[in-house]
């Protein structure tokens, strides 16, 4: 999961929402270049920017807002959707802000809020990083041979995500964080975004910017509990049948009715490939397996394909689209095939190669690796 997902989150997300408290914070604000104009403070709900209150600026550009106390969480002061400046308030908090017509998002004075403060800091030398960045992202790619200015890239890159990543750490239940994880990599640095969601779960629970980000964490860790789950199962079937292991014998019959057993092609280098003709990547994978079929065929290369179909017609009907001349069985009971069962099979297309003395030389090689190690036995 990219930073360039999160940083879209974090986007789209300055249109998110809050709730409202009693009480009341002033926000004084002077724009240059805007007076006369109205200044708008918003909220954010169902991804639109809501007004809670207004003023018009004087001939100086300046003017105050008394607004209710509101939840921790981001907020925005706006002349309009393109000229504004988002910033981040707590329930204490008042603000002071000087900006720019046409510029607001680069503020000259920020005062009284230590978050918002803290969040133009870390733009500014979000900014600071991006210019020189592109400046030799340049010299790189004028002169790819140029390794000093490549490893000055790659210094700064690494330099600013470590910046990020302390940001994140410093301001831990802060919105702020959002900034700084939207341009990191959630992958990289899962158990940090897993802390960050549980902190800002305490701190604003009720903001939709936390709400997107929270779902996005969950559906991360839910994809690494499913990798894990599925590498724990790889590695079962590596210890089911290990390398240099007798492959367990089977027999069952071809498509004519006729029984054939694993252990009558001894002699032969087989690969076993269990497939099924409903299961797209394996016939996907089909044109790869015929040709190193039709290369190693001659040399004592066979293939017996174990298929976990259910229909006979569906099975024989896809070994005649394919064009697959090797050898085929099954016994017509999806899942439940016996031979599949006896091997540990949790999903398809998965192979395993036996030399000719019976005995498994590696398991699930498929495309250029099953070339490479059929290369590796007979020679190219």
């Amino acid at each position: 999961m990219k930073h360039t997902i999160l940083l879209s989150l974090f986007s789209a997300a300055l249109f998110a929402a809050c709730t409202t408290g009693g009480g009341q914070r002033e926000i004084s604000v002077k724009v240059d270049g805007a007076a006369g104009k109205t200044l708008y403070f918003d909220r954010f709900a169902a991804n639109k920017p809501v007004h809670v209150d207004s003023v018009v600026l004087d001939a100086k550009g300046a003017g105050s807002l008394k607004v209710a106390v509101m939840p921790l969480d981001f907020y925005r002061l706006a002349l309009n959707d393109k000229d504004n400046i988002v910033v981040v308030l707590d329930s204490t908090e008042s603000l002071t802000v000087e900006t720019t017509l046409g510029n607001m998002g680069e503020p000259s004075k920020i005062e009284g809020s230590t978050q918002t403060k803290a969040l133009y800091d870390y733009y500014n030398a979000s900014r600071s990083f991006e210019q020189q960045r592109d400046s030799l992202r340049a010299l790189v790619n004028a002169n790819p041979q140029d390794q000093a200015a490549l490893q000055r890239f790659n210094d700064l890159n690494k330099g600013f995500y470590d910046r990020s990543k302390n940001f994140v750490q410093e301001n831990m239940g802060s919105p702020i964080a959002l900034a700084a994880l939207s341009r990191m990599d959630m992958g990289q640095d899962a158990e940090l975004f897993k802390s960050s969601r549980d902190a800002l779960r305490k701190t604003m629970p009720r903001s939709e910017f936390f709400a997107g980000f929270r779902d996005q964490v969950d559906r991360m860790e839910k994809q690494l509990e499913a990798q894990k789950a599925q590498e724990a199962e790889m590695e079962r079937l590596s210890n089911l049948i290990p390398v240099g292991s007798e492959a367990p014998d089977f027999s069952q019959q071809d498509p004519n009715g006729r029984t054939i057993a694993l252990s009558s092609l001894r002699g032969k280098v087989v690969l076993i490939d269990f497939w099924a003709s409903w299961c797209k990547p394996c016939r996907m994978e089909n044109p790869n397996v015929k040709r190193v079929y039709e290369k190693y065929h001659a040399k004592g290369f066979e293939i017996i394909g174990v298929s976990l179909d259910r229909d006979k017609n569906s099975w024989m009907g896809a070994i005649q689209q394919d064009g697959l001349p090797w050898l085929h069985v099954s016994d017509l009971q999806f899942w439940n095939n016996a031979a599949a069962q006896q091997y540990g099979i949790s999903s398809i297309p998965f192979t395993v190669l036996v030399d000719k003395d019976g005995k498994v030389i590696d398991k699930n090689l498929r495309g250029p690796a099953l070339e490479a190690k059929l290369a590796e036995l007979f020679g190219a």
